[in-house]
């Protein structure tokens, strides 16, 4: 599955920056000078990214990937629980190393001199005092994600650790389009589609296994017949489907279910200028990201629906900013669900001054205030909370925001970013600010939006 996915990000490249040089020719010759010239950087922004392939491809050297599969049925901030990953060389185009296993499998033969405390919450909510490869990736940033998942890989033994040039993260999510596009796939009897993808792989990992007698150890060397699958799909794939399987995968980039990190530093540039490095953006504006860590919670997340309400009203010269998230849990006891406990962050301008909070609690079941921090060059409001299926519960979150953001306000000035956690599926956004005053530009002293955090969302207001 791994292999055939890098393949389709290099024949995607390739396939769309093709596409969009022959755009630029024919609407040179139909268009006028400002749109000629607007393709013509469109085409240099290509013809920048084109230049990776030579390297992705090992022409320089043999590059090779680590790539970590991102279950974000169970999320984590680094984009999901890391269940499996592949090690895939590729030399002068060919493919000279690839290898699939669980993350467990390395983990259990982690050296015992290996010895990393884990944060906080991974310590005490799922009782482990050791950090492993399968929980590393802590940080909503992908970059540093990649970075500690490389350092535990190499640490706990990984084959070729020491020569990891880049990180590729993808989540079910990818696999489910990819399928939507190309068909079904036949395994062994088995036969996985779009709609049943994640779940039929799912069970079969934990319980189909050992129906059918495989060792635990072995139970994920399905995911190398659906690699050789893939790859013959995508071998095969009709000239007119190219365009489609381009665009899926600026849609995924998008949606944060394929991330990209990179050692050397000009690809890492370029992943970034290309917003493809899922990473926690700098600003000087306001700023949101909530991001969930499922403890312990199996494959619980697609049952629990989130919507995130901004709220900010002035307040003595200065904006009050209100987060409410609120968790509906539509599922039920079975194999794959149970009781929601998450760990969650909220990251707010750095500066910003907590309030209150209400929601969190601690293992006894106390209700506890956020705890402050700071990360990224944000405020960061965490703490622990749980969901019992059919039931709903809100956590609130009350802060106030740094002066220099206050102050925008009163030049008539005021932006928002508000951003998609890696993985996520859409979480409903509503954004209700409050001004106190008439804004240029807006008849009334309130904006309000409903909308989705499908993708990152960014309000202007002048």
């Amino acid at each position: 599955m791994f292999k055939k996915f890098l393949i389709i990000i290099v024949v995607g490249v390739v396939i769309g920056g093709a596409f969009f040089y022959l755009t630029k020719k024919s609407e040179q010759q139909t268009q006028n000078l400002g749109d000629a010239n607007g393709v013509v950087e469109k085409a240099k922004e290509l013809k920048q990214t084109i230049s990776l392939v030579p390297t992705l491809l090992g022409y320089d050297k043999p590059h090779t990937f680590l790539v970590l599969f991102l279950n974000n049925t169970e999320m984590r901030p680094g984009g999901g629980f890391i269940g499996s990953y592949a090690l895939v060389k590729i030399d002068k185009r060919q493919i000279t190393l690839f290898e699939t296993s669980g993350s467990e499998n390395l983990d259990w033969e982690a050296p015992e001199t290996f010895m990393v405390e884990p944060p906080e919450a991974i310590k005490k909510y799922l009782k482990q005092p050791r950090w492993f490869l399968r929980d590393s990736n802590w940080s909503p940033d992908f970059s540093e994600s990649s970075k500690q998942a490389v350092l535990f890989y190499k640490a706990e033994g990984g084959k070729e650790g020491d020569k990891i040039d880049s990180v590729i993260g993808i989540t079910p999510t990818v696999i489910e389009k990819l399928i939507g596009l190309m068909g079904p796939i036949s395994i062994n009897g088995k036969t996985f589609t779009a709609e049943n993808f994640t779940e039929a792989l799912e069970y079969h990992v934990e319980y189909g296994y050992k129906e059918e007698g495989t060792e635990v150890a072995a139970r994920k060397t399905i995911l190398g017949d659906l690699g050789k699958e893939f790859i013959k799909n995508i071998t095969t794939l009709p000239a007119t489907k190219w365009i489609e399987l381009w665009s899926v995968f600026e849609e995924l980039v998008s949606q944060k279910q394929i991330m990209f990190y990179s050692t050397n530093p000009e690809l890492q540039t370029l992943i970034q200028k290309n917003n493809w490095s899922g990473e926690v953006k700098q600003t000087a504006s306001d700023y949101l990201l909530v991001s969930d860590a499922n403890l312990a919670s199996l494959k619980t997340d697609p049952a629990v629906k989130k919507k995130i309400t901004y709220q900010i009203t002035p307040e003595n010269n200065r904006l009050r900013a209100k987060v409410m998230v609120e968790y509906n849990h539509v599922g039920n006891f079975d194999w794959r669900t149970t009781r929601y406990r998450t760990y969650t962050r909220l990251y707010a301008p750095l500066g910003s001054q907590l309030i209150s909070s209400d929601g969190f609690f601690d293992e006894t079941k106390k209700t506890v205030p956020a705890i402050v921090s700071e990360e990224l060059g944000k405020s960061v409001f965490g703490g622990f909370l749980s969901i019992e299926p059919q039931t709903k519960k809100t956590l609130t979150v009350e802060y106030y925001l740094p002066q220099n953001i206050s102050d925008s306000v009163l030049f008539g000035m005021y932006t928002l970013f508000v951003q998609k956690p890696l993985g996520s599926q859409a979480i409903l956004l509503t954004v209700d600010l409050n001004f106190g005053k008439t804004v240029e530009g807006i008849k009334e002293k309130q904006y309000r939006k409903d909308t989705d955090l499908s993708v990152d969302r960014l309000f202007q207001i002048k």
